[in-house]
């Protein structure tokens, strides 16, 4: 037997108590859309992006670090103001409200911080054992277990303070 799918179902209908009880319930299925929409438009942008550099670029694998990190960073901004031109174009016929737009950002935050959560965990997926041990022995100050540990309390934290901030109706 599986938990997993069974910890997503408890998990999806618990979430959407909190979610869908109050008069402004459709503030975040408005961000994770506008969020998911964002995203794929972002990823498709730096992909035809990146792809035309290559293109220009004989051997990306070549270049210096500092210069492959200010083609990226280039590419980056490109993107995101074509992304803020078609916001702006979007929001002349459809309004998105400061809530929605908050919400994006929670969003992106969050999945920064999970994103790093993961990737130390793969990082390091061979010192799983070692970090249990460490866990076990109390010896916390390794950075490896405090990216473990505080970065995912981080994230609960900050879900707790939003949905107060919810249910207090300052958001």
């Amino acid at each position: 037997m599986q938990v997993l799918p069974i910890f997503l179902v408890i998990l999806a209908i618990v979430v959407s108590g909190y979610i869908f009880t109050s008069k402004h319930r459709f503030y975040f299925l408005r961000a994770i859309i506008l969020f998911l929409v964002l995203l794929l438009l972002s990823t498709i942008n730096f992909s035809i992006f990146f792809g035309f550099a290559a293109l220009f670029i004989d051997r990306i694998h070549d270049m210096e670090l500092g210069n492959l990190f200010l083609l990226l960073a280039a590419l980056v901004i490109l993107s995101g103001l074509l992304l803020y031109e078609g916001l702006k174009r979007f929001n002349k016929y459809h309004p998105i409200s400061e809530i929605t737009l908050t919400l994006i950002e929670y969003c992106i935050q969050w999945a920064l911080i999970y994103v790093t959560v993961y990737q130390s965990i793969f990082n390091n997926i061979a010192k799983i054992h070692t970090i249990t041990k460490m866990i076990k022995t109390v010896r916390i100050l390794n950075p490896d277990l405090l990216v473990v540990i505080i970065l995912p309390s981080f994230i609960s934290i900050w879900i707790a303070v939003v949905l107060l901030k919810k249910y207090q109706h300052d958001l």
